[in-house]
């Protein structure tokens, strides 16, 4: 039999790899041993060429042009997109090394172990697809956790890299769009704005709708106005009653005859509803529901910080894939769930079961590349504090879903008459934890005291200033959430069919799980955004961005790039090709160079 070569995405998932598989030998730039050879990437070693590349073959990556309106819009023959090694002198060595270790007579077969994403399987499949020059057995190394048992059982199982055609098929796609609207665009704004204009498929529609927002707060006028409330201690507990009237400014001594008629006597309770109900238990994370609720809890951090985190605890073999959109497990991953438990001791975490055929955590219709992250087998000794903050919440979150004793509140909702108005005041208390041992519930009901049916309850109501308050900014929390659903809510667009709007509604995202993060950070580092204890604020290039692009009719609205997420799933699927979303990416540019500047 011959050699194995797997190529890995970067240097330290070589290592890992080549770990698992077994005692190996270091050489420049890959190792060797027990019938495998392991080398690997630096992330991208291909980029797609400049626009002056395609004009002027003299031109090399990185040399510096002037940018004029009259190269513009390019496109290039047959969407033929050239790519060339980086402009770094690792980069070429290391292409060296792949190509001579991929042509080695001896080395049979090449396993693609590039991150288990559309971009990874672009990365190798690039390396290959420049350096490979005789036909050989390429299969998919797809690595959802980095364990050495994931590891060699990925090895046992890899399929067929053309298997994974439509994924490539759809990275190169995407690449190409984000290369047309980046370079097209970004030059021709900079050009009719007279300063450097960084627009991006994603980058716009992130920034409009900060922007957006930032309008509407900078142009809301508050208002002052009088309410009427009592804030009395009711058997150890404090009871808060408002009035649901209300007074202009100027109306103070009506305000405060109101307040001396609801002083008259005591509140009266008139009704108590007390329902035992179960706590609902929260879903496995996704990333971005896991950057939701760190950044939350951390106003310090960034969505960015915890992928980083996240993504060096999947590389020491200790947490599943982070780049998931999904918060299910597939029907099969319950054996997976049982080694867990097994590999830490079911002493240590009692009441834990795999709930095998819980369709709350196990449906394969909701797991597409990627399962809800997880912890491993593999039990933690040493982390940061960033990686064991991380850790200990994915933790904590799959102990909450696989603990088999529920949690049941009772919700209460309490009435009150006084001086003929009726208020209504609504609380929980905990009945049994349950499995908020191990996650709290996020504190959104009060704490109320005890009462019973026709208990008087003392008040003092007084005129107090109010103020109405603006829209709230996009917390990290609040944005992810729109990112992954844009158009929920919104009334369904004729264009649409009733059919095409349910796909719209379940599909259409900005950005994916992959790539969320890093472009909310980039476009904090291009300055048009900035995120202060948990929230964006828009800074005046991101207005400027925003008010250049609607002068020049470029429109990558949340719609347009939804339907571009589309047309990439359908190229993943296989019911679209590249040039088909390519053409129809050609049609939107041309629309904004048509049309001009206002």
């Amino acid at each position: 039999m011959g050699v194995k070569l797997i190529l890995a995405e970067k240097p330290s998932m070589g290592r890992i790899i080549a770990s698992a598989i077994g005692p190996m030998t270091k050489y420049d730039g890959y190792l060797e041993g027990s019938g495998y050879v392991v080398s690997w990437a630096f992330g991208h070693l291909y980029e797609l060429d400049d626009l002056e590349q395609y004009k002027d073959p003299s031109f090399k990556k990185g040399d510096k042009a002037a940018w004029k309106l009259s190269d513009l819009p390019f496109y290039p023959d047959g969407w033929r997109f050239r790519y060339s090694p980086c402009p770094d002198s690792g980069v070429k060595k290391q292409i060296r090394i792949l190509k001579n270790l991929m042509n080695r007579k001896d080395i049979d077969t090449i396993y693609n172990a590039g991150d288990a994403d559309r971009e990874g399987e672009v990365i190798i499949r690039l390396v290959i697809d420049q350096n490979l020059k005789t036909r050989k057995n390429v299969l998919r190394l797809w690595l959802p956790a980095l364990t050495p048992e994931a590891i060699r059982d990925g090895i046992k199982n890899a399929r067929p890299d053309a298997e994974y055609d439509g994924l490539y098929q759809a990275g190169r796609t995407r690449a190409a769009i984000d290369w047309l609207m980046g370079i097209e665009l970004t030059r021709f704004a900079t050009i009719k704005s007279g300063g450097f204009v960084r627009v991006g498929r994603c980058v716009s529609p992130i920034v409009e709708k900060i922007v957006q927002r930032e309008k509407e707060i900078l142009d809301f006028k508050p208002k002052k106005y009088l309410g009427i409330a009592s804030k009395q201690t009711v058997n150890g507990l404090p009871l808060e009653l408002t009035s649901a009237k209300t007074y202009e400014m100027s109306e103070i001594e009506a305000a405060q005859a109101y307040a001396d008629k609801l002083n008259a006597g005591d509140a009266l309770v008139v009704s108590i509803d007390r329902k035992h109900t179960i706590v609902r238990r929260p879903k496995l994370f996704s990333m971005s529901d896991l950057q939701s609720y760190v950044c939350k809890k951390n106003k310090g951090l960034a969505p960015a910080d915890v992928l980083a985190a996240t993504q060096s605890l999947y590389e020491k073999g200790l947490v599943t894939y982070p780049r998931t959109n999904s918060n299910y497990l597939a029907a099969g991953e319950a054996d997976r769930v049982e080694a867990i438990l097994r590999a830490w001791g079911r002493e240590r975490f009692p009441g834990i079961d795999p709930k095998r055929g819980d369709k709350n955590i196990y449906d394969d219709s909701k797991v597409e590349s990627h399962s809800a992250l997880m912890p491993t087998e593999r039990v933690p000794i040493a982390l940061s504090s960033m990686e064991k903050e991380i850790y200990d919440t994915i933790l904590n979150r799959f102990l909450a879903v696989f603990y088999v004793e529920e949690a049941y509140a009772d919700k209460t909702e309490i009435t009150l008459l006084c001086a003929g108005e009726e208020f209504t005041v609504k609380g929980s208390i905990i009945a049994q934890r349950g499995w908020l041992r191990f996650e709290d519930l996020e504190k959104k009901d009060k704490l109320l005291p005890v009462l019973a049916e026709d208990d008087s309850v003392p008040v003092y109501f007084t005129p107090v200033v109010k103020e109405t308050s603006p829209p709230k900014r996009y917390t990290v929390e609040t944005l992810n959430a729109w990112m992954k659903a844009p158009f929920r809510g919104e009334e369904k667009d004729d264009d649409y069919t009733d059919a095409e709007w349910k796909d719209i509604l379940a599909d259409a995202t900005i950005c994916t799980e992959a790539t969320r993060a890093n472009t909310i950070d980039r476009c904090i580092k291009s300055k048009y955004i900035e995120l202060k204890k948990g929230c964006y604020h828009a800074l005046e290039d991101g207005f400027r961005l925003v008010d250049t692009m609607k002068r020049l009719h470029i429109d990558l609205s949340p719609r347009r790039t939804a339907d571009l997420s589309r047309s990439l799933h359908d190229v993943v699927a296989g019911k679209k090709k590249p040039a088909e979303v390519l053409d129809e990416t050609r049609v939107l540019l041309d629309e904004i160079f048509t049309k001009g500047p206002d």
